[in-house]
């Protein structure tokens, strides 16, 4: 299902409670009309862009505000599998928004009060004049193969049933490369061969820049580190022991490329 993006208002991006108002009926965004009655309760709210000649905003509403029946709220991560193409980045966009604003009120360098300066998102502490901008953190995620088995593996905080591939955050003064290689060190013991970069997405828990890869198996037996992974081993493509958590994710693309070039009449999955 595709979330409809364009109409003939403005349309607005509304979290309460991490999870995005959508309107009941078809879970489309919410216009300025249908968003004219809770608009006095926002606590923040700020223009996205326009796109296809539509205006795009973002708000956050009050945790206590009551909502209509005839809205509901979806939780973040199951909201942005009804989107597709633009649609995808523009909600990660007001979420990223929303919450740089949330959590940069005060200054980490003084704890004066920052303001918000006009026309661009940048809030600036008025003491010290250090800026704060919406955070992105760069993190690497790759794909391992073995002949025919990949590699895949579990965190003890993932949902029961769910794998997925090895993944961590870039680390201060370390190349993309240089970070995948360590992560693949740590996580698993392993050593890998014939990195290439595949793709990107962003990917706001909390606040990530995905960039994927696919690499070969080098050399190494698993060895978990405990701290990160709960189990991991080499699965063939028909048999998996469980996948990602959503198939908008970006592991699951890689995995869903992988079960194509074995077997190309594999249905490739929908954002």
């Amino acid at each position: 299902m595709a979330l409809p993006l364009q109409q003939s208002q403005a349309c607005w991006f509304i979290f309460q409670n991490d999870s995005l108002l959508l309107l009941m009926k078809n879970n489309a965004l919410l216009n300025d009309m249908e968003s004219a009655s809770i608009a006095p309760y926002f606590l923040r709210q700020f223009k996205l862009g326009c796109f296809d000649h539509v205006d795009y905003y973002c708000a956050e509403l009050g945790s206590e505000t009551p909502i209509s029946d005839t809205l509901h709220a979806l939780p973040l991560r199951q909201a942005l599998s009804l989107f597709i193409n633009d649609g995808y980045g523009l909600a990660v966009k007001a979420w990223s928004i929303i919450n740089w604003d949330k959590n940069h009120q005060f200054c980490s360098r003084c704890g004066c009060v920052t303001v918000h300066q006009a026309k661009v998102f940048e809030r600036r502490c008025m003491s010290c004049k250090l800026s704060f901008f919406p955070r992105i953190s760069p993190s690497i995620i790759v794909l391992i193969k073995r002949d025919d088995h990949i590699l895949m593996a579990r965190s003890s905080h993932f949902p029961q049933g769910v794998y997925g591939l090895i993944a961590g955050f870039v680390d201060v003064g370390e190349s993309i490369e240089d970070a995948v290689h360590r992560e693949v060190k740590e996580e698993v013991g392993l050593q890998i061969k014939n990195l290439l970069y595949w793709g990107s997405q962003p990917w706001p828990f909390p606040d990530s820049l995905m960039l994927a890869f696919t690499a070969d198996y080098a050399s190494g037996d698993i060895i978990m580190d405990p701290n990160e992974i709960e189990d991991a081993g080499w699965y063939k493509h028909d048999n998996l022991p469980g996948l990602p958590s959503t198939a908008i994710s970006i592991a699951m693309k890689l995995i869903d490329e992988f079960i194509n070039e074995i077997m190309p009449s594999h249905p490739a999955r929908l954002d």
